[in-house]
Order: structure tokens, then sequence, then C-alpha cells
């Protein structure tokens, strides 16, 4: 299943880059900041968020720990996994983090399998 990504990324250019990179594998990729990021999860429906560090550093104590709520998975770039980024990652509901440089098909894999964890829970569900 293909689903929506939002992507929530403080560099224009990477921004760009992965929209572009993320509609060629098939994806549905919309573009917003900290401060369009609720109403962007309100009209993109079922999907998941990525975000990067810069970004997730800025949203202030309500809105990280509100991630949890936003309904969608969240995958987390980082330039470096430290104990208290973690921690907050952890404390704001973020599925899954991944480091930057993003070499390889790390950030896609990171996003399949978290499409993969969702379609395995909508099917447990529905059993």
């Amino acid at each position: 299943m293909l689903g929506t990504i939002l992507i929530a990324v403080g560099d224009g250019v990477l921004a760009d880059s992965l929209c572009f990179s993320l509609e060629l594998e098939g994806y549905t990729a919309k573009l917003c900041d900290e401060l369009s990021l609720a109403r962007g999860v309100a009209q993109t429906g079922p999907g998941l968020l990525v975000l990067d560090q810069d970004v997730f550093l800025r949203l202030d104590g309500d809105k990280a720990s509100t991630l949890k709520k936003v309904g969608m998975p969240v995958v987390l770039m980082v330039g470096q996994k430290s104990q208290r980024l973690m921690a907050k990652a952890e404390a704001a509901g973020v599925s899954k983090v991944i480091e930057k440089p993003l070499l390889g098909g790390v950030l896609f894999d990171a996003i399949r399998t978290t499409f993969a964890g969702l379609e395995s829970k909508d099917s447990e569900s529905s059993t």
C-alpha cells in the first residue's frame, strides 16, 4: 500500500528533493512546516509524517507531545542520535529515528517498514 507522506523539514532544498524522490517511489508527498503541521495532518488523512530534527526541536512542548495524537506514524531524521534526543522522540511518540546523511535507501526502508507495520495492525484489528 502506498500512502501520503507529509514532509516537515526546515531546509527547502531537502524538502523539495524528498518530495520529488518520494513521488518517484509512488507516494503522494506534501510539504509543510511547524506552523502548518496541524493543518497539514488534518488535510492529509491516513499517511506518515517525515520530520527533521530542526523542526522537531522547534516544536514547543505541547506540539511535540501531541505528535502521538496526530494519527499517523512519525519518522524523525536526526544528525546524531543522543540520549536526550531519543528520550524526547520516544516521549513524543516518534515511530522511527534515522540518522542523516540519508545514505542508500535508509529513509525509504524506514517508510516501507512503518507502512508495513500499519498494514499488519489494520489486518489484526479487522480479524
